[in-house]
């Protein structure tokens, strides 16, 4: 191939593919590979009974599907005075991954927070299907953390 040519070629699939790359004449798309693999593991998942389904719904959102990474966890208590309601609680989770029955992969957070007085309680969340950009990592190859953890999932 005319290196000008090759040059065009990946500036067009640059463009179209964002995470493709050029060994030599084959262009490799870990993106496609990564969604592949994501397919496969609800294949498995699915068709093994003792792999139970985790339901998560925020935003007029539901998904089923299976927990990756069980994100971070947090809990805070803060007592101004002595007074009733004089107080603050928080509790949460940020960013659990889950690995949607549709193959996508998802982001979901949690807060709760009660204080004062008659104790009142608010509570939000947020689901939120991740992109590549959002998987791709910042070591290793492409998607490798994502990867690995889709690897163990039906492990585990």
């Amino acid at each position: 191939m005319d290196h000008g040519l090759r040059q065009e070629s990946s500036r067009r699939l640059s463009a179209v593919c964002p995470v493709a790359t050029e060994w030599g004449d084959q262009v490799v798309d870990e993106y496609a590979e990564f969604r592949q693999l994501a397919r496969k593991t609800v294949e498995l998942l699915e068709s093994d009974p003792s792999k139970e389904k985790r339901k998560v719904s925020a935003d007029n959102t539901e998904v089923e599907g299976w927990t990756i990474d069980r994100g971070s966890s947090y809990s805070n208590e803060k007592v101004f005075s002595k007074a009733p309601g004089d107080f603050r609680e928080a509790w949460g989770n940020n960013g659990e991954i889950i690995l949607g029955v549709d193959g996508e992969i998802y982001s979901f957070s949690w807060h709760k927070e009660e204080s004062g007085w008659p104790t009142v309680m608010t509570e939000s969340s947020s689901l939120r299907k991740l992109e590549a950009r959002d998987l791709v990592g910042s070591t290793g190859k492409p998607f490798s953390a994502y990867t690995d953890k889709l690897n163990r999932l039906r492990w585990s």
